[in-house]
């Protein structure tokens, strides 16, 4: 196996720091207490202890100042290294873990975790599931955890944690690492929110809304087809298509709801807010069909829009638009009077979380917690957001339309580094 001489090599690194890996046994907590994280050296606070390459790649130990609580990480030219080891028990189940990121380039890593008995020999290995690294981008990008948890098997007394990356054919590239994490139990999953998994911290409650009323909050939303304030009225639909009608927006039992109908009335909804340029907008939604009478899809779509309508060539932001009931949600970023995309598999009738970080050179586009793609913009303008509930009819007036409703369970702002507001 192409871990086989990594193996020897390591066999060796552990004759020569026995004494240090004594430091590394962490005892069991005791009742009721929290597991702690048994790594030795994680955010390599003053060095490099514990943490090496495996195929002689360059290795350094480089600032970081875009993940809380952590100043240092590892960096190596090579695709293979190790992190500190760690004493352990047969029959125990521990979670392995680090953030990880790929600078020049993009890849995948994986954690693999080798067990040796107590006269260091190789018993067996564990090998964790392939994790995305994104392509780098100058504007900085998340630290993307890497994680796997095992079971001691019989005899072992000494895990060897690796990790090993995949950047194809590219050359240059820069693996770090930081912020190992070993703990006693299987790892609660990963939360699906982007806000919470990236350390986005508390929404801007103005800027925000659950939707747990009994009727729209009108001093932060506008209805389609209604004048501001008011909750009756209709308007044509897009691109004169159809109708928009205050009346099939509604809100109830913890949802906004857009519903269209067969003879083309729909609706939606546009913020009243603050205006702001750059920022973080996370909204939780689906759309569904409600009939099937052989009608044309409606299309679904939440989205940043700008202050000024007619600048929406230069600054609106779609990120998760589709035809309802289509497996392919998409992002676009309109800037410059261009667009650019990109597109993920999911299924958009069931509630999914989408995101995007709108900064002043990029877009990051994310779908339940996970980074899906990074588009190099730039887009100046102030924008409102008209928070996930925009239902469209695209075919012309007089098309039967496949009946259809949007719901939002809520939308939430944060503020990024470079927050303006109006």
């Amino acid at each position: 196996m192409k871990l086989r001489p990594l193996r020897r090599r390591l066999t060796a690194l552990a004759s020569a720091v026995a004494t240090a890996a004594a430091l590394l046994i962490a005892a069991p907590p005791g009742p009721g207490a929290a597991a702690a994280n048994a790594c030795a050296n994680p955010v390599l606070a003053s060095n490099l202890d514990g943490w090496g390459s495996l195929d002689g790649g360059w290795v350094t130990r480089d600032p970081v100042g875009d993940l809380p609580g952590v100043n240092w990480a590892f960096d190596t030219g090579g695709r293979s290294f190790y992190m500190p080891q760690l004493s352990v028990t047969a029959g125990q189940t521990w979670t392995f873990s680090a953030r990880d990121r790929v600078v020049h380039g993009s890849g995948t890593a994986r954690i693999v975790v080798e067990w040796y008995n107590s006269r260091g020999r190789y018993l067996s290995e564990q090998r964790g599931p392939i994790t995305t690294l994104p392509t780098f981008a100058e504007s900085g990008d998340p630290w993307t955890p890497v994680a796997v948890t095992a079971t001691v098997p019989s005899g072992a007394t000494s895990a060897h944690v690796l990790q090993e990356g995949d950047f194809g054919t590219a050359t240059g590239t820069g693996f770090k690492a930081t912020q190992c994490d070993y703990r006693l139990g299987a790892a609660p999953p990963p939360s699906d929110l982007a806000a919470v998994r990236h350390g986005w911290g508390t929404s801007v409650p103005s800027q925000s809304d659950e939707f747990d009323g009994s009727s729209v909050d009108l001093s932060k939303w506008g209805l389609f087809g209604a004048d501001p304030g008011e909750t009756t009225g209709c308007s044509p639909g897009h691109n004169n298509h159809g109708q928009r009608c205050a009346s099939q927006t509604t809100q109830g039992g913890g949802h906004l709801s857009v519903t269209g109908t067969a003879g083309g009335k729909t609706g939606g909804l546009y913020s009243r807010m603050r205006a702001f340029k750059y920022g973080r907008v996370e909204v939780r939604e689906r759309a569904m069909p409600l009939a099937d009478n052989g009608g044309r899809s409606y299309h679904a779509v939440p989205l940043l829009w700008p202050e000024n309508d007619d600048d929406w060539t230069n600054a609106e932001i779609d990120f998760a638009e589709r035809d309802v009931n289509s497996p392919q949600v998409e992002l676009f970023v309109h800037h410059d009077g261009t667009q650019n995309s990109c597109s993920f598999q999911v299924d958009s009738t069931q509630f999914h979380n989408y995101a995007v970080d709108w900064q002043p050179n990029s877009v990051k586009w994310y779908v339940d917690g996970d980074l899906i793609c990074t588009i190099n913009a730039s887009i100046g303008y102030f924008n409102s957001t008209n928070g996930g509930a925009q239902l469209d009819m695209f075919p012309p007036t007089g098309t039967l339309m496949r009946p259809a409703r949007q719901d939002v369970d809520w939308i939430r702002m944060y503020a990024n580094a470079y927050t303006q507001y109006r």
